[in-house]
C-alpha cells in the first residue's frame, strides 16, 4: 500500500472516531478509533500497513498523550467536602483492587491485569492508554483492555438509571455513584443527564477527582513496572504539565480550542495502534479478563452503595 495513502488512512480513522463521539458520547472517541484501526487493518491484511503503523507511533504516541492533557481539569481540593474525596478516592482504590484480584484468580496475565484495574479505577479508555508507555503490554492485551473497559462502562451508563430509580437514590447519592464508578466522562454525562443538570455537574465533579489520581497512579505504576524504578516517560510527564497548564494556568477559551485538536491527535494514536494488531490475537485473550472486570466493578458497586446509604 502507497505510504500516502496509508497515513491518510490512519488519520481520517481518527478524525472519523472524534466525529462519531461528539455526535454520540457515550462511545468514547479513543475506543471508535482503536476499533476502526482493527478493522480496517483486518480487512487490508497489508504488512506494509502494520509496518507504516507501527513506526508512525514514534510520533503519534508521544504527541497524541502530550496534547491529551488538555482534556485533564485538575480539580482543586478546597472545592469539595472532604468526605467526598475520602470516599471518591476509597472508591477508586476498591474498584482497581477488586478488579485485579479477581483477574489474578481467573489467571489474566499480569500487564493486561493491570492495565483493567487501573481504566476502572480511574478514567476508562484513556488511563489505559497514558499508562500503557509504562507499563508496555503487548498490543492485543492493550486492545482487549480498551474494549473491555468500553463494554463494561456501557452497561453501567445503561443500568444506572434503572437502579437509581428502583433504590430510591437521592440526587446527592447518585450523582456521586455516577462520577465515582462509571468509567468514562462521555458515560456519566450519559447516566447523569437524564436527573438534571444539577446531578450531572456533581457526578462530572467527582469524576474529575478521579481523573486527577492518574498522576499519583502513573508514579506507582512506575516504581512498579518501569524497567528502572520511579521512570516515566517524558512524554508523560509532559502530559502531566500541560493538564497542570490547562487546569490553573491558561484562559478557558484557549483551553476549548485545544480540546478537539487533543483528542483527535490521540484518536490518531489509537487508530495507529488498532492497525498494527493482530485481531487474532486479541481472540486468544479469551473471557475471562472481561469476566473479572465485571466481577470487580459489581463488588466494589455493591459494597460503595452499601456505604453511600449511610455515609451521605
Amino acid at each position: 500500500m502507497n505510504k500516502i495513502l496509508g497515513c491518510i488512512l490512519i488519520v481520517a480513522s481518527g478524525v472519523a472516531a472524534y466525529a462519531i463521539s461528539s455526535i454520540y458520547p457515550a462511545l468514547n472517541a479513543l475506543f471508535i478509533a482503536l476499533i476502526f484501526g482493527i478493522a480496517f487493518g483486518s480487512i487490508l491484511e497489508s504488512k506494509e500497513m502494520k509496518a507504516l503503523a507501527e513506526r508512525s507511533l514514534v510520533v503519534t504516541l508521544p504527541v497524541g498523550i502530550i496534547l491529551y492533557g488538555a482534556n485533564i481539569k485538575f480539580p482543586l481540593p478546597w472545592d469539595f467536602p472532604t468526605q467526598v474525596i475520602i470516599l471518591t478516592f476509597l472508591s477508586a482504590t476498591l474498584m482497581g483492587t477488586a478488579v485485579y484480584l479477581f483477574a489474578k484468580i481467573l489467571r489474566v496475565r499480569e500487564k493486561l491485569a493491570l492495565l483493567l484495574a487501573c481504566g476502572t479505577a480511574i478514567c476508562g479508555v484513556s488511563a489505559i492508554a497514558i499508562l500503557s508507555p509504562i507499563i508496555k503490554p503487548k498490543k492485543e492485551e492493550f486492545s482487549a483492555a480498551i474494549i473491555i473497559i468500553t463494554v463494561v462502562g456501557l452497561t453501567g451508563a445503561l443500568l444506572y438509571p434503572f437502579l437509581g430509580y428502583i433504590l430510591g437514590m437521592s440526587s446527592k447519592i447518585y450523582a456521586f455513584m455516577s462520577g465515582a464508578t462509571l468509567h468514562q466522562t462521555g458515560l456519566v454525562v450519559i447516566a447523569s443527564k437524564p436527573f438534571g443538570s444539577g446531578v450531572l455537574q456533581d457526578g462530572l465533579a467527582v469524576k474529575g477527582i478521579r481523573i486527577a489520581m492518574i498522576a499519583l497512579v502513573a508514579l506507582l505504576v512506575s516504581f512498579v513496572y518501569a524497567e528502572h524504578r520511579f521512570y516515566i516517560p517524558w512524554y508523560v510527564v509532559i502530559f502531566l504539565l500541560v493538564a497542570f497548564l490547562t487546569s490553573f494556568v491558561l484562559p478557558h477559551y484557549i483551553v476549548n480550542m485545544l480540546k478537539p485538536f487533543s483528542t483527535i491527535a490521540f484518536s490518531i494514536t489509537l487508530a495507529s495502534i488498532g492497525f498494527s494488531v493482530n485481531i487474532r490475537d486479541i481472540q486468544n485473550i479469551r473471557l475471562s479478563p472481561l469476566i473479572a472486570a465485571y466481577l470487580g466493578w459489581f463488588c466494589a458497586i455493591g459494597i460503595f452503595i452499601f456505604i453511600m446509604g449511610w455515609v451521605l
